[in-house]
């Protein structure tokens, strides 16, 4: 997260939740002793080419990243949010955070041409 985004999650825990996925807790929460609870955000998700941002945790990282944000115009927003993907020029490929001013949209993968939109198709809007 430092490395790709910029972001210093130094005063949080990055905890495994099952095989692939990232919660993002904080240190007296991971102090609570109970068994059998899930504790912390569901950040990200561990993919071939990195790891997918979820709508939480785009913008818990989102609002101190320093690179790999995509701001979008409304219109592109709007198409974003109903899951579609968006052609773009952007610097490098990789994942990116979404965001149309201060709303986030969690992550994309840009690969050289287009945005590939990894919102869930659970969470995106109707037309």
């Amino acid at each position: 997260m430092e490395r790709w985004f910029g972001v210093s999650l130094s005063e949080y825990r990055l905890i495994k939740s099952g095989k692939k996925r990232l919660r993002l807790t904080t240190p007296e929460a991971l102090e609570f002793g109970v068994k059998d609870v899930v504790r912390g955000v569901y950040l990200a998700k561990k993919a071939p080419y990195g790891y997918i941002i979820s709508i939480e945790g785009s913008y818990l990282i989102g609002r101190c990243a320093e690179r790999h944000v995509v701001e979008l115009a409304f219109d592109q927003f709007r198409i974003w949010m109903r899951g579609e993907d968006l052609e773009v020029d952007l610097p490098e490929r990789g994942i990116y955070l979404i965001r149309h001013g201060r709303a986030f949209a969690g992550s994309g993968y840009y690969n050289g041409k287009i945005l590939q939109n990894l919102i869930p198709k659970s969470r995106t809007v109707e037309p």
